[in-house]
């Protein structure tokens, strides 16, 4: 294709952007849902809880607390730390009335939030919540100083009634929830970042935050470079698939085929383990997981000792009796203890050496074995011996 039928397609293109009345509907304008707030409620409340399947883990959470702490009128601050073990609830009962969510690090601290999309604020409820002693099972009294009360609203909504909620508008929220999609452009599954986008198109759309009709620059960019960046992209998966595969054979030839099994998610994750660690007791699995991260200013290689599903509580209390949170510790591991890993490491992947990287991962997954193996052999011997 010469240069003038390039700009030809190109103009094509435009033009047909140009006579675009409106988007393709949302899903929720589809089921004619889109300003329910039961609906945002229970979207918002999906994509903030790690435990979900959506795989973004903690980063929509960790997005919507910055929104959250950015505020100029927020008490709370400080690192978003550990936010694997955060606990998140909707439809809280109080004293006097349900809230719609809490947020809550145990022991830590809690937000409590009221949404609103079209109704204003009834009865008072604000007040009625920010005097509330216990919402859930909390007592509010043993968080003073480490609480925080929001209240989301479209921006020209009437201010909450309680001087001590904040009001944060669903603009300020969508700006921190678009960051996750670029910031992790190909990091998440295809499914849940369509689903994130198809959420926020809904609040922008209702909210009118934008020209529904103006073409954004990046779009024009895409349109142009849809090309080249759709190569990149399928470099970038080869690349990854690559690492992965490696990561396998690496792990294979230090620790032997025997005994040992892989389950690849390709491009995702790699989980390696004994097969006697599947389905352990009431059916928790037990496997060293590494993931790569290579859409970041500093790539890098995740590594998890996972003890998941029904029963992990018991499980991680039995290996926590053998070895201590201060042991994992002073081998330089994170104790995340949170809905998937027990404890995790991050180490820089070399991009202009990565085998060298790849090494170094699988020397600190035997660091870790030599702590772990024998006694969670023991564990799972107690439990096929019962």
């Amino acid at each position: 294709m010469d240069e003038t039928d390039y700009q030809a397609q190109l103009e094509g293109l435009r033009g047909k952007l140009n006579n675009i009345e409106r988007p393709p509907e949302t899903t929720l304008e589809i089921l004619g849902q889109s300003r329910v707030e039961q609906r945002w409620e229970e979207l918002l409340v999906y994509f903030l809880d790690s435990t979900n399947p959506h795989r973004f883990d903690t980063d929509v959470l960790r997005a919507f607390l910055r929104a959250v702490h950015s505020h100029g009128d927020t008490s709370m601050s400080g690192p978003l730390r550990s936010l694997e073990t955060v606990e998140v609830s909707s439809q809280v009962s109080t004293d006097d009335g349900i809230f719609d969510i809490l947020l809550r690090q145990p022991d830590e601290w809690f937000v409590c939030i009221e949404l609103k999309v079209d109704s204003p604020e009834t009865n008072a409820q604000t007040e009625r919540y920010a005097d509330a002693t216990r919402l859930g099972d909390i007592d509010t009294r043993q968080y003073s100083g480490t609480d925080e009360y929001v209240y989301i609203a479209p921006k020209d909504a009437p201010d909450s009634v309680s001087e001590d909620f904040v009001d944060i508008s669903w603009e300020q929220i969508v700006a921190e929830l678009e960051t996750v999609l670029t910031d992790g452009f190909g990091k998440y599954p295809t499914k849940s970042s369509a689903q994130l986008a198809d959420f926020i198109d809904t609040i922008q759309l209702e909210l009118n935050m934008g020209d529904i009709n103006q073409i954004s620059d990046e779009t024009v960019l895409y349109t142009e470079y849809a090309e080249t960046i759709n190569r990149v992209r399928d470099a970038f998966e080869r690349d990854k698939e690559r690492l992965y595969n490696s990561l396998e054979e690496t792990f294979f030839a230090e620790f032997g085929h025997e005994g040992w099994v892989s389950n690849t998610r390709p491009n995702t994750y790699i989980q390696l383990y004994k097969p006697e660690w599947r389905d352990v007791g009431s059916g928790t699995n037990i496997e060293y997981e590494p993931h790569l991260s290579l859409n970041q200013k500093q790539p890098t290689i995740r590594l998890r000792l996972d003890i998941e599903h029904t029963g992990k509580a018991e499980l991680r209390e039995k290996l926590s009796s053998r070895v201590s949170q201060e042991t994992f510790e002073d081998a330089g591991w994170e104790y995340v203890n949170g809905a998937y890993a027990l404890v995790a490491k991050s180490l820089p992947l070399d991009i202009e050496n990565p085998q060298a990287s790849i090494q170094a991962a699988t020397e600190e997954i035997q660091q870790l074995h030599s702590l772990v193996g024998e006694p969670i052999e023991e564990i799972v011997n107690e439990y096929t011996d019962s």
